[in-house]
Formats: structure tokens, C-alpha cells, sequence
């Protein structure tokens, strides 16, 4: 039984039509790097894409923050490292100024000195990172301390959250840091200073253990910051990782094998032209062939 040439053209449009179709699809994937782009085309793996997706961008943002939060705290670590360089110069002129051996003179210059250091560890009680003021607590708008060393902050503190729900500190209260003039650090420094200042060499000698113990807590505050440093780090080298292995599995559910892609279209290409010459060729038929 022959085929009508109807059927031919009919035959002939599906196959042009599935073709071209195919060609499209084809298109898109090479144009997105994907072979999974809409639900329809693997409404399983799609999913499982999309729900990878989301993970990835979920660690791609605590990365980003875990860096930025590694590099905050080093320097803020690096502000810390200013205020025990001065506590150990301290801990010199006060040696030196309750040895007997100085006048009344050669102390107040000593206490010169001394009012400097202070300077330098409130402007490191000020420190600010970016907009933020680190030492003042909640209150990272407006600086901490004013220049006579009292503490405007207040006892809470700003963290980053990641979406495991780590917390990474970001700032810190201030006066359980530096103390305020009759406390901590700047208490100590304060004491020192005036003690010079008044040329009295038992006062001076007696700042000596709390200049000792201000340096202590400094070294602990600083070793507390040493660790979520590190901590900040890991979550930023294990997120790299996992974002490694997500794109991984992404490009394996979803990714497109590029060089057989192009050989497809190539061959499509070719497959459709030819379509398109035998229609051409058909279209010669006269009407009452194909009818009949």
C-alpha cells in the first residue's frame, strides 16, 4: 500500500517541527551552561537543583561573612596589640619613677609620657571598623570613651549570625575591656599619671600591680579574639570546601556536557536543512497530487 503525499507532508512538518523544537531546547542549554533549566525538562533533578542552589547561596553568604568577620577581629586584635604596647612602656616609667632616684621634675615629665599612653589606649578604646565603634558595646554609632577615659557604651555586643547558626562576636563592652579612670587599663594608667604628676613614688610604686593586672586582661581579651579569629577562618575554609562539592553535585544533576551539546546542534542543524530541502522538494508536487 502506497503513502499519500499527504501524509508525507504531514509526516514531514512533525519531524520539522520536533527538529526545530529540539534545536531550541538545545540553544537554551548551551546559552545557560545547563541541561536542566524549567521543571518540564527533569522535573526530579530540577528540584534537586533548586534545593542545592540554595544551599550553595546560603554558604556563599557565610563565607562571606565568616571573612569579613576574621578580618574585623584581626584588626581589632591589632587595636588591643596598641593598648599592651603601652601598658609595658608603663610598667617602665612607673619602674623608673618609684626607684628613688628621680625629682619631683623629672617625674612630672615622666608623667608627661604617661598622659600620652593614655591618650594612645583610649583612641584604641575608640577603635572604629568601618562605621562601627568595637568597644561600645551596642552602641556603635557614637565613640565609647570620651577623652578622660569615661564609658558612654553599654554591656551588649553585635554578632554575626551564619545559617547553621553559628554566632561570631563582632563587638565587645568596652568597659569590662579598659575600665574606665579609676578602673581597668585606663584606671591604672590614670593612677600612674597623677602619681607622677604629684611626685609621689609609694603612689607610684603602687600602680605597678595594676598595671600588671591590666596587662594580664588585656592578654585574655586578646587570646578570646585569637580564637574567634581562628574560628572565623575555619567556617570560611569549610564553607570553600562545601561550595566546592555543591557546585559539584549542581553541575552533575544539572550541568551540560558542552562539547556533545555542540555536536548535537551540529547534527540537528544538519538533520533540519535537510528537512527543509526535501519539504522544498515536496512542495513541487502539484496540489492535485497531493490531494488525491
Amino acid at each position: 500500500m502506497g503513502i499519500s503525499d499527504l501524509s508525507l507532508f504531514n509526516s514531514l512538518s512533525l519531524s520539522l517541527d520536533n527538529t526545530t523544537s529540539n534545536l531550541q531546547a538545545l540553544e537554551q542549554q548551551l546559552g545557560t551552561g545547563k541541561r536542566v533549566n524549567q521543571p518540564s525538562d527533569n522535573p526530579a533533578a530540577f528540584a534537586q537543583g533548586e534545593l542545592l542552589a540554595a544551599q550553595q547561596s546560603a554558604v556563599t553568604n557565610d563565607v562571606s561573612i565568616a571573612s569579613m568577620a576574621q578580618t574585623q577581629l584581626t584588626a581589632t586584635d591589632g587595636a588591643l596589640s596598641t593598648v599592651n604596647n603601652a601598658l609595658d612602656t608603663a610598667v617602665q616609667d612607673a619602674t623608673q619613677g618609684a626607684d628613688g632616684t628621680l625629682n619631683a621634675s623629672q617625674m612630672a615629665s615622666i608623667g608627661q609620657a604617661v598622659a600620652g599612653l593614655l591618650t594612645q589606649v583610649i583612641g584604641a578604646a575608640n577603635f572604629q571598623y568601618g562605621e562601627s565603634y568595637i568597644f561600645g558595646g551596642n552602641q556603635v554609632l557614637t565613640p565609647p570613651y570620651d577623652a578622660a577615659g569615661n564609658y558612654s557604651g553599654d554591656a551588649g555586643a553585635n554578632s554575626a549570625k551564619l545559617s547553621d547558626g553559628t554566632q561570631l562576636q563582632l563587638t565587645f563592652n568596652g568597659q569590662s575591656i579598659f575600665g574606665d579612670p579609676s578602673t581597668g587599663p585606663i584606671g591604672a594608667l590614670t593612677a600612674l599619671q597623677s602619681a607622677l604628676n604629684s611626685g609621689d613614688q609609694t603612689a607610684v610604686a603602687a600602680t605597678l600591680p595594676q598595671l600588671q593586672a591590666a596587662i594580664t586582661q588585656i592578654a585574655q581579651v586578646r587570646s578570646g579574639i585569637g580564637g574567634a579569629i581562628n574560628n572565623a577562618g575555619n567556617e570560611a575554609t569549610a564553607g570553600n570546601t562545601d561550595l566546592v562539592s555543591l557546585t559539584s553535585s549542581i553541575t552533575s544533576i544539572t550541568g551540560l556536557d558542552v562539547a556533545q551539546a555542540a555536536a548535537n546542534l551540529q547534527e540537528l542543524d544538519l538533520q533540519e536543512q535537510a528537512l527543509v530541502n526535501v519539504g522544498t522538494d515536496l512542495g513541487k508536487i502539484p496540489l492535485i497530487n497531493v490531494l488525491a
